[in-house]
């Protein structure tokens, strides 16, 4: 069985790095068990021309700063994964790559942990589950009645268009992956189809400020969503490639791209969409008005001098009437690419700490199970739970929780 370790870490990535960090700084013994290589999910889950969403100035994790040339840039993925890197070195973080966590036990007569790994079992005190929220790909059942001839993608495995074949692509899903891959697909020449649904319009830049400083600036990024349970499902859209611009999709419509409802069922000959286009859309826009006077209410309350300078901004979208497709022949399309998101699978903790929903049972990633936290989940505490900039605060809180266990 080896040593009693105090804290094991499962997953090396922004989160798992940023609880190392706190914890060393209060010398508690720890390490990182990391399945391949550190910041693998940027490697390999992620396409070719992906940039960071939030521009260069804030990059950061728990006692470092992203440095470049170009702060108000938006860094390529692989400049993610040489940042994590190197933070990684700066923090000495105790990582065994390559070591994946089959099972997660407690053993009540002992009182700690057993985690069964690919190169044996091992046992803790503590556990912190930091593998993020983003495991299994969402694909609907019904994607099975879909012809083989026609190719399907999850986004997860999108790399760039010449993986696809030649003809037409339906896109399902408008989160932030869903419309950058189908803007990419648009002005590589395909005809898109981008099946859309809920989302909320945001401005890349307003009043001259970037929309990160404007998160910071208004304190929406550490609202808490207990507090505000309508940021559960908050889903801007925003984007770093070139240079950083909004996405607004009537302007996709308008440059020749077909916008589509809801995916709501397949045959053999056709694919079938709800109604609910033109409702996606106009919910979209308001809350990009709404989201724009609140920055307006904030600058002229604080005497800001920030002028709108960004032309096109004023309305909150074009007036002009979208065809509403109800249906498409199958055979209109050569591929499909499935950007609905991802699912939680944690069947491998063998415990009672989930609730009926398979989530985990906790407050701010201290579960109802004494001594197991999950950190890096989507929307754990506030919107930026989940994202590099927002991590470190949740990793402070449960650095000192284990520190105070008995």
């Amino acid at each position: 069985m080896g040593a009693l370790i105090d804290t094991v870490i499962i997953g090396g990535g922004q989160a798992g790095l940023a609880i190392s960090y706190h914890l060393k700084q209060r010398g508690i013994e720890h390490v990182i068990l990391e399945r391949s290589r550190i910041a693998e999910g940027w490697r390999s889950e992620r396409w070719d021309s992906l940039v960071f969403q939030f521009p260069n100035w804030s990059i950061r994790l728990p006692g470092q700063t992203y440095t470049s040339d170009n702060p108000d840039g938006f860094a390529p993925k692989d400049e993610i994964v040489r940042f994590l890197e190197a933070y990684a070195t700066f923090i000495q973080a105790p990582v065994k790559c390559g070591v994946k966590v089959h099972a997660l036990r407690h053993e009540t007569p002992a009182g700690h942990f057993i985690l069964e790994t690919a190169t044996g079992p091992m046992s803790a005190l503590n556990v912190v589950v930091a593998t993020g929220s983003y495991h299994q790909p969402v694909v609907p059942a019904f994607s099975q009645s879909i012809p083989d001839s026609i190719m399907q993608l999850h986004s997860r495995d999108y790399r760039n268009p010449g993986q696809l074949p030649s003809g037409n692509v339906l896109v399902v899903g408008s989160g932030a992956s869903g419309v950058q891959i189908a803007e990419e697909l648009h002005q590589n020449g395909r005809h898109v189809y981008l099946s859309v649904g809920r989302h909320d319009r945001a401005p890349r830049k307003y009043r001259q400020k970037d929309i990160y400083w404007w998160l910071e600036t208004l304190g929406i990024w550490r609202l808490p969503i207990e507090a505000h349970p309508e940021m559960k499902t908050w889903r801007p859209l925003y984007t770093g490639v070139g240079g950083g611009h909004d996405i607004n999709l009537r302007q996709f419509a308008a440059n020749g791209m077909t916008l589509v409802g809801r995916l709501s069922g397949i045959t053999d000959s056709k694919l079938y969409f709800a109604s609910d286009l033109l409702e996606n859309l106009t919910k979209s826009d308001r809350w990009f008005s709404s989201f724009k006077s609140q920055i307006d209410r904030h600058v002229l309350e604080n005497g800001l001098d920030l002028s709108i300078e960004e032309p096109g901004l004023a309305q909150p979208g074009s007036s002009q009437e979208l065809d509403q497709v109800s249906d498409l022949d199958i055979s209109n399309i050569a591929s499909v690419i499935w950007a609905g998101g991802f699912k939680s699978d944690f069947d491998w903790i063998k415990l009672p700490a989930f609730g009926d929903t398979g989530e985990p049972e906790m407050r701010r990633g201290v579960s109802t199970w004494p001594g197991l936290y999950f950190l890096g989940l989507r929307r754990t505490y506030t919107v930026g739970s989940s994202l590099l900039a927002g991590v470190g605060d949740d990793a402070a809180h449960i650095a000192q929780h284990i520190a105070a266990r008995p």
